[in-house]
């Protein structure tokens, strides 16, 4: 079944797609992405995705929003920031869309880390880095307090957290997960070794992509007040650089470093390896397997697993990839890896280590 939208919005599309002029990438994801019917092939569905990762932004309405950005920004005594993505950053993966994996787009068309968001990594960091609490008076003061009980009235903290915007036009790129129990997830089945990957794609900004931040302060400016500014952005930053922001952290996605630092390197083909594992691909030749024991950590939001055996061995991690939930730090775990000629390992299979 088709939908069809108004024919006055029908020819200003077609019209505007004969023109040169930057689109509007937030819109084309959301209302215009390309139709590929009703019975769905991977190409098409490939192709739409790839003509939105290839969309370039409107450069001089990046520079107008920034003018009025600032300007608010400002209003309340704030001092903006850069801070630049580690490795890519996706906002909004589960939201829904024509695509199956959302996206978080400014009406504008570019993508954002909403005030929101941004209010909720500095807190957390407070929470769990810093171990503040509701009941200490500079947390209380930056957030906030949400009433407890009817009769209690919530009191508003006294910054202002701005949604983080690019600070100049950005590059988005194409990623992929890849499910290797795609009959299991819909519930037909069990999760077995035979079946067929399923390729997932969805967008992300490229790494180091610089983002601007701001937080205000609701009252005149004062000592004090600026000392809880300041604070605030403290732990706005440790959360961006410790915790991340937006989807996939655990693997990796999200963080954010000072401009002057230099951003992972990118895999290489990584897109193009994936496909080949997809469903119409011949299964890959058996490999030899081995078993080992050890213990989950985390580096900068990736995990390894340090091998009890020689400690020296860190085993990369994807938990998306291996079709399961995160396990917590230190975790002991049994684990199922293929190893190279090379000495490389790469890790297929995890539990929990059973207690005998």
């Amino acid at each position: 079944m088709t939908y069809p939208i108004p024919k006055a919005s029908a020819e200003a599309w077609q019209a505007y797609q004969k023109t040169t002029r930057p689109r509007n990438v937030g819109l084309i994801f959301d209302r215009f992405v390309q139709d590929w019917g009703s019975n769905p092939d991977k190409e098409a569905k490939k192709k739409a995705w790839r003509e939105i990762a290839a969309q370039k932004a409107d450069a001089d309405l990046l520079k107008e929003w920034h003018i009025r950005w600032e300007a608010m920004a400002r209003a309340v005594h704030a001092e903006p920031f850069s801070l630049k993505t580690d490795w890519r950053f996706v906002a909004g993966l589960g939201r829904k869309g024509p695509l199956e994996a959302g996206f978080t787009f400014h009406r504008y068309g570019f993508p954002i880390l909403p005030g929101s968001s941004v209010k909720g990594i500095a807190r957390a960091y407070a929470w769990l880095v810093e171990e503040r609490r509701e009941s200490d008076p500079d947390f209380l003061a930056v957030f906030g307090d949400a009433p407890q009980g009817s009769e209690e009235v919530a009191q508003s903290g006294g910054a202002v957290f701005f949604d983080a915007i690019p600070a100049s036009p950005f590059k988005l790129e194409l990623d992929i997960m890849n499910p290797h129990f795609p009959d299991y997830y819909q519930g037909d089945k069990f999760p077995t070794d035979w079946q067929s990957p399923h390729p997932v794609y969805f967008l992300t900004v490229a790494a180091g992509t610089e983002f601007r931040f701001a937080i205000g302060w609701r009252k005149l400016p004062n000592v004090e007040a600026r000392r809880l500014q300041d604070l605030a952005q403290k732990w706005l930053i440790g959360g961006l650089a410790k915790l991340g922001a937006g989807a996939k952290t655990s693997a990796g996605y999200g963080y954010f470093v000072s401009p002057e630092s230099a951003p992972m390197p990118e895999p290489s083909a990584k897109i193009e390896a994936m496909e080949a594992l997809s469903p119409a691909a011949p299964p890959a030749p058996p490999v030899e397997q081995k078993t080992g024991k050890g213990k989950v950590c985390y580096d900068k939001g990736r995990a390894y697993i340090v091998d009890q055996v020689d400690p020296s061995k860190r085993t990369r991690v994807n938990w998306q990839e291996l079709g399961m939930n995160s396990l917590a730090d230190k975790t002991l775990v049994e684990y199922t890896y293929e190893e190279g000629a090379d000495g490389q390992r790469k890790v297929v299979r995890v539990q929990r280590e059973l207690k005998r």
